[in-house]
């Protein structure tokens, strides 16, 4: 997959949630095969779900060396998925990948996609889309 289709899936998933009230997202190009994608979408309910992303397109895949998915309202954090060497995940079995919870605990985690974590949003932060 090349990074431009791979832009293009991203913001169609986006798109595809009800619940998104707007969104806005930049690619920094490193390479024609490297970019750096990073944004902000806003929910109908005022929360806020920023996002980094470092690709690398491949043998017709993306690989994601990093990645940040940080859910908030304000100034409340409800949770954070990333791949960051944080010290204080190094003992979740699924280091580096990890997720910082709302009450400070960290939990394991997997190498996960910008879809996965509006479906969770929806499914459970959102009451109204």
């Amino acid at each position: 997959m090349s990074i431009n289709d791979y832009i293009i899936n991203l913001e169609s998933s986006i798109n595809s949630f009800p619940a998104v009230a707007s969104y806005n997202f930049n690619v920094d190009r490193k390479t024609a095969d490297i970019a750096f994608i990073s944004g902000q979408i806003e929910f109908r309910d005022g929360s806020v779900l920023d996002f980094k992303e470092f690709i690398e397109s491949s043998e017709n895949k993306i690989e994601k060396f990093k990645y940040g998915y940080n859910f908030r309202k304000g100034p409340v954090v409800f949770f954070r998925y990333d791949n960051a060497p944080d010290p204080n995940a190094k003992s979740v079995k699924t280091f580096p990948h990890h997720k910082h919870l709302h009450d400070g605990k960290i939990a394991e985690s997997r190498l996960i996609e910008l879809k996965e974590i509006l479906e969770e949003i929806e499914r459970i932060y959102i009451t109204e889309a």
